[in-house]
Protein backbone atom coordinates (compact mmCIF):
# COMPACT_ATOMS: atom_id res chain seq x y z
CA UNK A 1 0.00 0.00 0.00
CA UNK A 2 1.21 3.50 -0.82
CA UNK A 3 2.76 5.11 2.28
CA UNK A 4 0.74 8.30 1.81
CA UNK A 5 -2.51 6.35 1.67
CA UNK A 6 -1.50 4.45 4.81
CA UNK A 7 -0.66 7.74 6.53
CA UNK A 8 -4.09 9.13 5.65
CA UNK A 9 -5.77 6.01 7.01
CA UNK A 10 -3.69 6.26 10.19
CA UNK A 11 -4.81 9.86 10.68
CA UNK A 12 -8.45 8.85 10.18
CA UNK A 13 -7.98 6.09 12.76
CA UNK A 14 -6.92 8.68 15.33
CA UNK A 15 -9.70 11.16 14.55
CA UNK A 16 -12.59 9.49 16.50
CA UNK A 17 -10.68 9.89 19.78
CA UNK A 18 -10.85 13.65 19.32
CA UNK A 19 -14.37 13.81 17.94
CA UNK A 20 -15.58 11.95 21.04
CA UNK A 21 -14.81 15.08 23.05
CA UNK A 22 -17.72 16.79 21.28
CA UNK A 23 -20.43 14.46 22.55
CA UNK A 24 -22.46 17.34 23.94
CA UNK A 25 -23.02 18.57 20.39
CA UNK A 26 -24.45 15.43 18.79
CA UNK A 27 -25.42 11.94 19.90
CA UNK A 28 -23.29 10.28 17.19
CA UNK A 29 -20.20 12.12 18.43
CA UNK A 30 -21.01 10.95 21.95
CA UNK A 31 -20.93 7.34 20.72
CA UNK A 32 -17.28 7.99 19.84
CA UNK A 33 -16.48 8.93 23.46
CA UNK A 34 -16.79 5.40 24.83
CA UNK A 35 -13.78 3.57 23.36
CA UNK A 36 -10.90 5.27 25.18
CA UNK A 37 -8.95 2.05 25.74
CA UNK A 38 -9.25 1.17 22.06
CA UNK A 39 -8.10 4.65 21.03
CA UNK A 40 -5.13 4.37 23.39
CA UNK A 41 -3.94 1.12 21.85
CA UNK A 42 -4.62 2.37 18.31
CA UNK A 43 -2.57 5.51 18.95
CA UNK A 44 0.32 3.43 20.30
CA UNK A 45 0.26 1.22 17.17
CA UNK A 46 0.14 4.23 14.86
CA UNK A 47 3.02 5.84 16.74
CA UNK A 48 5.18 2.73 16.21
CA UNK A 49 4.34 2.74 12.50
CA UNK A 50 5.06 6.49 12.23
CA UNK A 51 8.49 6.02 13.82
CA UNK A 52 9.26 3.18 11.42
CA UNK A 53 8.07 5.12 8.35
CA UNK A 54 9.52 8.45 9.58
CA UNK A 55 6.21 10.27 9.30
CA UNK A 56 6.73 13.08 11.80
CA UNK A 57 3.28 14.68 11.46
CA UNK A 58 1.52 11.37 12.01
CA UNK A 59 3.83 10.61 14.93
CA UNK A 60 2.96 13.93 16.57
CA UNK A 61 -0.76 13.32 16.12
CA UNK A 62 -0.44 9.76 17.45
CA UNK A 63 1.46 10.90 20.53
CA UNK A 64 -1.06 13.64 21.24
CA UNK A 65 -3.90 11.13 20.85
CA UNK A 66 -2.07 8.72 23.13
CA UNK A 67 -1.66 11.42 25.78
CA UNK A 68 -5.29 12.53 25.46
CA UNK A 69 -6.70 9.06 26.05
CA UNK A 70 -4.16 8.22 28.75
CA UNK A 71 -5.21 11.39 30.59
CA UNK A 72 -8.94 10.65 30.24
CA UNK A 73 -8.44 7.12 31.53
CA UNK A 74 -5.94 8.07 34.20
CA UNK A 75 -8.03 10.86 35.70
CA UNK A 76 -10.46 8.22 36.96
CA UNK A 77 -7.76 7.11 39.39
CA UNK A 78 -7.00 10.66 40.59
CA UNK A 79 -8.79 10.76 43.93
CA UNK A 80 -6.15 12.07 46.38
CA UNK A 81 -8.70 13.50 48.81
CA UNK A 82 -10.31 10.05 49.16
CA UNK A 83 -7.06 8.15 49.62
CA UNK A 84 -6.17 10.23 52.66
CA UNK A 85 -9.67 10.10 54.19
CA UNK A 86 -10.39 8.21 57.43
CA UNK A 87 -13.20 5.66 57.13
CA UNK A 88 -15.65 4.68 59.85
CA UNK A 89 -14.50 1.23 61.03
CA UNK A 90 -18.03 -0.04 61.67
CA UNK A 91 -19.53 0.70 58.24
CA UNK A 92 -19.35 -1.39 55.09
CA UNK A 93 -22.05 -1.89 52.49
CA UNK A 94 -21.66 -4.20 49.50
CA UNK A 95 -23.88 -3.64 46.47
CA UNK A 96 -24.05 -5.69 43.28
CA UNK A 97 -25.48 -4.67 39.91
CA UNK A 98 -26.23 -7.50 37.51
CA UNK A 99 -27.73 -7.18 34.05
CA UNK A 100 -28.96 -10.74 33.58
CA UNK A 101 -30.07 -10.17 29.95
CA UNK A 102 -33.68 -11.08 29.36
CA UNK A 103 -32.88 -13.82 26.82
CA UNK A 104 -30.16 -15.44 28.98
CA UNK A 105 -31.18 -18.94 30.13
CA UNK A 106 -28.25 -19.62 32.48
CA UNK A 107 -30.00 -18.79 35.74
CA UNK A 108 -27.71 -21.20 37.61
CA UNK A 109 -24.66 -19.07 36.77
CA UNK A 110 -26.49 -15.94 37.92
CA UNK A 111 -27.51 -17.52 41.23
CA UNK A 112 -23.99 -18.79 41.89
CA UNK A 113 -22.49 -15.38 41.12
CA UNK A 114 -24.91 -13.65 43.48
CA UNK A 115 -24.15 -16.09 46.30
CA UNK A 116 -20.40 -15.76 45.73
CA UNK A 117 -20.59 -11.95 45.81
CA UNK A 118 -22.05 -11.97 49.33
CA UNK A 119 -23.63 -8.59 48.55
CA UNK A 120 -25.97 -6.84 50.96
CA UNK A 121 -28.07 -5.37 48.14
CA UNK A 122 -28.43 -6.59 44.56
CA UNK A 123 -29.97 -4.75 41.63
CA UNK A 124 -31.06 -7.03 38.79
CA UNK A 125 -31.46 -5.48 35.34
CA UNK A 126 -33.54 -6.84 32.41
CA UNK A 127 -35.70 -9.12 34.56
CA UNK A 128 -38.97 -10.46 33.20
CA UNK A 129 -41.49 -12.85 34.77
CA UNK A 130 -39.34 -15.89 33.89
CA UNK A 131 -36.32 -14.37 35.60
CA UNK A 132 -38.32 -13.51 38.69
CA UNK A 133 -39.32 -17.18 38.98
CA UNK A 134 -35.68 -18.23 38.55
CA UNK A 135 -34.56 -15.83 41.29
CA UNK A 136 -37.00 -17.30 43.83
CA UNK A 137 -34.18 -19.53 45.12
CA UNK A 138 -32.62 -16.38 46.61
CA UNK A 139 -35.68 -15.57 48.74
CA UNK A 140 -34.25 -17.01 51.97
CA UNK A 141 -30.95 -15.16 51.55
CA UNK A 142 -32.54 -11.92 50.34
CA UNK A 143 -36.03 -11.72 51.83
CA UNK A 144 -36.55 -7.98 51.26
CA UNK A 145 -37.47 -7.33 47.65
CA UNK A 146 -39.07 -4.85 45.31
CA UNK A 147 -39.49 -5.69 41.64
CA UNK A 148 -40.91 -4.37 38.40
CA UNK A 149 -40.46 -7.16 35.82
CA UNK A 150 -41.08 -6.37 32.16
CA UNK A 151 -40.71 -8.34 28.91
CA UNK A 152 -38.94 -5.50 27.02
CA UNK A 153 -35.40 -5.63 28.54
CA UNK A 154 -36.24 -2.84 30.98
CA UNK A 155 -37.51 -4.82 33.95
CA UNK A 156 -35.70 -4.19 37.22
CA UNK A 157 -35.62 -5.71 40.70
CA UNK A 158 -33.82 -5.03 43.98
CA UNK A 159 -33.09 -7.80 46.49
CA UNK A 160 -31.71 -7.04 49.94
CA UNK A 161 -30.77 -8.96 53.05
CA UNK A 162 -31.14 -5.70 54.98
CA UNK A 163 -34.64 -4.44 55.74
CA UNK A 164 -35.49 -1.33 53.76
CA UNK A 165 -38.04 1.46 53.92
CA UNK A 166 -39.48 3.91 51.41
CA UNK A 167 -39.27 1.39 48.57
CA UNK A 168 -40.66 2.74 45.33
CA UNK A 169 -40.65 2.24 41.58
CA UNK A 170 -39.73 5.48 39.85
CA UNK A 171 -40.74 6.38 36.31
CA UNK A 172 -38.06 8.77 35.10
CA UNK A 173 -37.22 10.50 31.87
CA UNK A 174 -39.19 11.00 28.71
CA UNK A 175 -39.21 7.23 28.06
CA UNK A 176 -40.60 6.59 31.58
CA UNK A 177 -38.30 3.61 32.18
CA UNK A 178 -38.57 2.07 35.64
CA UNK A 179 -35.95 2.64 38.34
CA UNK A 180 -36.11 1.38 41.93
CA UNK A 181 -35.20 3.28 45.09
CA UNK A 182 -35.06 2.09 48.73
CA UNK A 183 -33.58 3.28 52.00
CA UNK A 184 -31.38 0.82 53.89
CA UNK A 185 -29.78 1.18 57.30
CA UNK A 186 -26.28 -0.13 57.94
CA UNK A 187 -24.41 0.41 61.22
CA UNK A 188 -27.02 2.97 62.24
CA UNK A 189 -26.56 5.03 59.07
CA UNK A 190 -29.27 5.46 56.44
CA UNK A 191 -28.42 5.25 52.74
CA UNK A 192 -30.68 5.72 49.72
CA UNK A 193 -29.98 3.02 47.09
CA UNK A 194 -31.20 3.56 43.52
CA UNK A 195 -31.06 1.02 40.71
CA UNK A 196 -31.59 2.20 37.15
CA UNK A 197 -31.33 1.25 33.47
CA UNK A 198 -31.64 4.07 30.92
CA UNK A 199 -32.15 3.28 27.22
CA UNK A 200 -29.07 2.65 25.05
CA UNK A 201 -28.22 5.75 22.96
CA UNK A 202 -28.51 4.04 19.56
CA UNK A 203 -30.56 6.77 17.87
CA UNK A 204 -31.22 10.48 18.34
CA UNK A 205 -34.45 9.74 20.21
CA UNK A 206 -32.99 6.99 22.40
CA UNK A 207 -29.98 9.16 23.24
CA UNK A 208 -32.35 11.93 24.29
CA UNK A 209 -34.32 9.45 26.42
CA UNK A 210 -31.12 8.26 28.12
CA UNK A 211 -29.88 11.75 28.81
CA UNK A 212 -33.27 12.86 30.12
CA UNK A 213 -33.39 9.93 32.53
CA UNK A 214 -29.83 10.57 33.72
CA UNK A 215 -30.55 14.27 34.20
CA UNK A 216 -33.67 13.50 36.24
CA UNK A 217 -31.68 11.05 38.34
CA UNK A 218 -29.09 13.74 39.01
CA UNK A 219 -31.84 16.07 40.20
CA UNK A 220 -33.31 13.36 42.39
CA UNK A 221 -29.91 12.77 43.98
CA UNK A 222 -29.34 16.48 44.54
CA UNK A 223 -32.63 16.73 46.43
CA UNK A 224 -32.02 13.69 48.60
CA UNK A 225 -31.60 14.31 52.32
CA UNK A 226 -29.65 11.04 52.58
CA UNK A 227 -26.39 9.87 51.01
CA UNK A 228 -27.13 8.09 47.74
CA UNK A 229 -25.77 5.02 45.97
CA UNK A 230 -26.73 4.75 42.31
CA UNK A 231 -26.01 1.50 40.46
CA UNK A 232 -27.04 -0.11 37.21
CA UNK A 233 -26.47 -0.45 33.51
CA UNK A 234 -26.22 3.24 32.69
CA UNK A 235 -25.50 2.80 28.96
CA UNK A 236 -22.82 5.44 29.40
CA UNK A 237 -19.06 5.23 29.94
CA UNK A 238 -17.18 7.53 32.34
CA UNK A 239 -16.12 9.69 29.36
CA UNK A 240 -19.54 10.24 27.79
CA UNK A 241 -21.80 13.28 27.87
CA UNK A 242 -24.45 11.17 29.60
CA UNK A 243 -22.17 10.39 32.51
CA UNK A 244 -21.27 14.05 32.88
CA UNK A 245 -24.96 14.76 33.47
CA UNK A 246 -24.70 12.60 36.59
CA UNK A 247 -21.27 13.52 37.91
CA UNK A 248 -21.52 17.30 37.49
CA UNK A 249 -23.22 17.61 40.89
CA UNK A 250 -22.90 15.80 44.19
CA UNK A 251 -23.05 12.35 42.61
CA UNK A 252 -19.69 11.14 41.41
CA UNK A 253 -17.36 8.29 40.61
CA UNK A 254 -16.02 8.49 44.15
CA UNK A 255 -13.83 5.44 44.44
CA UNK A 256 -10.38 4.13 45.24
CA UNK A 257 -10.69 1.55 42.44
CA UNK A 258 -11.13 3.33 39.08
CA UNK A 259 -14.25 2.35 37.07
CA UNK A 260 -12.41 1.69 33.81
CA UNK A 261 -12.68 -2.10 33.56
CA UNK A 262 -15.01 -3.10 30.67
CA UNK A 263 -18.35 -4.63 31.68
CA UNK A 264 -20.15 -4.99 28.33
CA UNK A 265 -19.09 -7.43 25.61
CA UNK A 266 -15.88 -8.08 27.52
CA UNK A 267 -14.75 -10.80 25.09
CA UNK A 268 -14.94 -8.38 22.19
CA UNK A 269 -12.28 -5.87 21.11
CA UNK A 270 -15.03 -3.26 21.46
CA UNK A 271 -15.67 -3.90 25.19
CA UNK A 272 -16.54 -0.79 27.20
CA UNK A 273 -17.47 0.04 30.84
CA UNK A 274 -21.17 0.95 31.01
CA UNK A 275 -22.23 -0.72 34.30
CA UNK A 276 -21.47 1.55 37.22
CA UNK A 277 -21.69 2.33 40.90
CA UNK A 278 -21.75 5.97 41.99
CA UNK A 279 -22.26 7.64 45.34
CA UNK A 280 -22.47 10.92 47.21
CA UNK A 281 -20.48 12.06 50.23
CA UNK A 282 -19.75 10.87 52.85
CA UNK A 283 -19.87 7.53 51.01
CA UNK A 284 -16.87 6.32 49.03
CA UNK A 285 -16.28 3.19 46.98
CA UNK A 286 -13.45 1.31 48.68
CA UNK A 287 -13.43 -1.66 46.31
CA UNK A 288 -14.90 -2.30 42.88
CA UNK A 289 -14.88 -5.65 41.13
CA UNK A 290 -16.13 -6.98 37.79
CA UNK A 291 -17.73 -10.37 38.27
CA UNK A 292 -17.75 -13.58 36.27
CA UNK A 293 -19.44 -14.48 33.01
CA UNK A 294 -23.06 -15.40 33.78
CA UNK A 295 -24.27 -15.89 30.20
CA UNK A 296 -25.25 -12.25 29.75
CA UNK A 297 -23.61 -9.71 27.46
CA UNK A 298 -22.80 -7.79 30.66
CA UNK A 299 -20.55 -8.72 33.55
CA UNK A 300 -21.84 -7.96 37.04
CA UNK A 301 -20.14 -5.35 39.17
CA UNK A 302 -19.69 -5.49 42.95
CA UNK A 303 -18.90 -2.32 44.86
CA UNK A 304 -18.02 -1.96 48.53
CA UNK A 305 -18.85 1.36 50.15
CA UNK A 306 -17.22 2.98 53.15
CA UNK A 307 -18.26 6.01 55.17
CA UNK A 308 -15.83 8.91 55.52
CA UNK A 309 -15.70 10.14 59.12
Amino acid sequence: MNVRIFAALAALLLLPGWLGLLGNWHWVLDLLSHSRWQYLFAAAAVAVWAIWSRRRAILALALLTLLLNAALIGQLAWQPQLRSAALAPDFQLRVQSLNVRTSNTDSHAVIQEVLASDADVIVFIEVDARWMRALRSLDARYPFQIAHPQPDNFGIALFSRLPFTDGEVLRLGSAQRASIAVTVTQAGRQVRVIGTHPPPPMSRQMAAHRDDQLAQLAGLVERSALPVILVGDLNATPWSAGMRLLTAGALGLRGLDPPWAPTWRVRSPFAIPIDHALCTAPLVITRRQVGADVGSDHRPIIAEFGWIQ
